[in-house]
């Protein structure tokens, strides 16, 4: 999805966030299900390109533990299935080199959006055993 696609989608939920919370007559809002499963959507699809919970519920207006259970809640129902990847060529200048100056550096990111950079193919390898 193209970066302004992405920019129009998140304006318009979150207005429809701050619109439901001045609505709200409690102190405690409850976000109606059609809309937080149009959030969670969204997230999911910056989540997909390595943004942060923070990032993301800072745009939306929402507190980041409150994204984050939804999207664990949404995980768990889910069904396994297959997920999108794309693989793109290296820039150019982007070919740094291992320590072993032969292979060119990898760089990991987790799915909660922290990155790695500088591995070579073997700790690669081990970290994604070990983080799963």
């Amino acid at each position: 999805m193209a970066d302004v696609d992405l920019q129009v989608w998140c304006e318009r939920l979150s207005g429809e966030v701050r619109a439901e919370i001045r609505a709200g007559r409690s102190k405690k809002w409850r976000c109606p299900r059609d809309l937080r499963s149009r959030l969670v959507a969204y997230a999911r699809a910056c989540r997909e390109r390595g943004e942060p919970y923070g990032d993301i519920a800072a745009r939306l207006g929402l507190v980041e533990s409150t994204l984050a259970r939804w999207l664990r809640r949404d995980r768990a129902t889910a069904s396994p299935g297959f997920r999108s990847v794309a693989i793109v060529a290296a820039g150019e200048g982007a070919q740094e080199t291992g320590a072993s100056g032969e292979q060119p550096a990898l760089r990991l990111v987790t799915p909660r959006g922290y990155a790695v950079e500088g591995l070579d193919v073997a700790t690669a390898a081990y970290l994604l055993r070990v983080l799963g």
